[in-house]
């Protein structure tokens, strides 16, 4: 709400015209206008461009005096240049309607939604959304700015504000996006307001269905740098309601190789690992920033393993005396308690079985990549890559952070020194070795059957394993030589 407290709005010109000028824009006016009525860019696209001076590919307009569907049908048969779109009535209770239009090859797909004003009044409308920053309009016909919440102001001082507390509960999976637009735009400040009603009303957060929060959730993960926001969500409560089984890691202690308790711990890892990954191999930071699905990145993956990584370790707490440091805290098989723990919390929210796999394995295995080093042998070394596969460079990352998140008075400063070097080493050698580690097999189950004349079974992959392993050692180099070194150790003489 502006100083003054009341709906009349600011108005200001855009100095920007060739916004108006977008073709999918001046359609949807053309069609506003051809109907009677007004059409409004609101929300996000004028965000977005006001912070980038570039449009996003979802564009939303808010109408007066039409209808969004009759236009949305017109707009999803005629396009605006970009071919016939693909209508999807969103909400016909609200009057909200999508229509997508097909990406051409290497862009993304362009998404409009259309939308009736709340009481058929822009004012109105704006009030009801979530964020100054999400409550300006721009009128597409004289390109002014319509922010009656000082918006712009908002988002020129990298201030997250809500627009009042009624709207940020009327849908509680707003209270998730305060932190993620702070980490979209590198807020600086995030209105104290907003941050005690976060705080009074966070367990509201489950009144929203799993996979939306699980969205927003993946989509803050995957800001590069989220951290510092996460750091907030912590301290206001929200991130012990999203992930319960957080909140009994406060319970366990600093202790001689923890310079933190295990809850700081888990976080200094998400912290961690947004530092270090600027010192792994070109390779793996672009291999981390892919896209694991449309919603998140596998960097973005890695740090949500950071948060579940050490969730078995209160079921698992032990005590025993050590010779040099007295008594000690263990945590023995916490890796699979917390594996486990990590499935049925990926179920509540409804993840896919390829994340809730991925996810799995990083909490499962990231204390394995601390074996091995310049030093190890290279045939055990090759099975950890292998073990490991494509999600190598991102167990690797999760343990690099772990290591760096455990300074405690016991750790001698050069054993992580030379944990850290052995780290990136690793990462260095995955890639040179990646010839090696991508040969194609000599034989596959049916050779190794015809060879030893038996049948299918279990024995056939350990046999498959082994061979495979003396071929990347290069110890078999051809067919024949694959088919002789099985029967020298699994023909009927050995």
């Amino acid at each position: 709400m502006t100083g003054d407290d009341t709906m009349t709005p600011r108005r200001s010109t855009l100095s920007e015209k060739a916004l108006l000028e977008v073709p999918m824009i001046r359609r949807v006016h053309a069609l506003a206008t051809q109907a009677g009525g007004q059409a409004w860019l609101v929300g996000g696209a004028v965000r977005d461009w006001l912070l980038t001076g570039a449009l996003p590919q979802d564009l939303d307009f808010t109408l007066i005096d039409c209808k969004a569907d009759l236009l949305a049908k017109i707009l999803a048969d005629e396009g605006a240049g970009t071919g016939p779109g693909h209508l999807v009535p969103l909400d016909w209770d609200f009057g909200i309607h999508r229509v997508v239009f097909d990406a051409p090859k290497n862009s993304e797909a362009l998404t409009v939604d259309l939308s009736d004003a709340l009481e058929n009044n822009l004012e109105t409308d704006l009030a009801r959304r979530d964020l100054t920053m999400n409550a300006m309009a721009l009128d597409l016909q004289s390109g002014e700015l319509i922010d009656p919440f000082a918006g712009q102001t908002d988002l020129r001082d990298k201030r997250i504000r809500m627009v009042s507390e009624a709207n940020l509960l009327d849908d509680s999976l707003r209270m998730l996006r305060v932190f993620r637009f702070a980490a979209a735009i590198q807020a600086e400040e995030i209105d104290p307001a907003t941050l005690e009603t976060i705080r009074r009303h966070g367990a509201n957060i489950w009144n929203s269905a799993a996979e939306r929060i699980q969205y927003e959730l993946f989509r803050f993960l995957s800001v590069e740098r989220c951290f510092p926001y996460m750091q907030i969500m912590a301290d206001c409560g929200l991130l012990e309601v999203i992930v319960p089984d957080l909140a009994t890691l406060r319970t366990i202690p600093a202790s001689g190789f923890h310079h933190l308790g295990l809850f700081e711990h888990t976080l200094e890892l998400v912290r961690q690992s947004e530092s270090l990954i600027a010192e792994c191999p070109p390779e793996t930071q672009e291999w981390l920033r892919q896209p694991f699905t449309p919603s998140v990145t596998r960097f973005g993956l890695v740090k949500l393993a950071c948060l579940l990584h050490d969730i078995g370790k209160p079921a698992t707490l032990g005590r025993k005396q050590d010779p040099v440091h007295g008594e000690r805290l263990t945590f023995y098989g916490h890796e699979e308690v917390g594996e486990a723990m990590s499935d049925e919390w990926l179920r509540r929210m409804k993840a896919g079985n390829e994340v809730r796999t991925y996810l799995k394995k990083l909490v499962r295995w990231h204390l394995y990549p601390c074996q091995f080093g310049p030093d190890s042998p290279r045939k055990s070394v090759l099975r950890f890559y292998r073990r490991m596969g494509a999600e190598t460079p991102d167990v690797v990352l999760l343990a690099l952070s772990d290591r760096h998140s455990a300074t405690g008075p016991w750790l001698d400063p050069a054993d992580l020194e030379k944990s850290h070097s052995d780290h990136l080493w690793l990462l260095e050698n995955y890639r040179q070795e990646q010839s090696v580690l991508t040969v194609p097999r000599l034989l596959n189950g049916r050779d190794i059957m015809d060879t030893l004349t038996v049948g299918p079974g279990p024995h056939l992959k350990e046999i498959l394993d082994a061979l495979y392993e003396a071929q990347q050692l290069g110890e078999v180099h051809s067919i024949e030589e694959a088919k002789a070194w099985v029967m020298f150790r699994y023909g009927p003489s050995s």
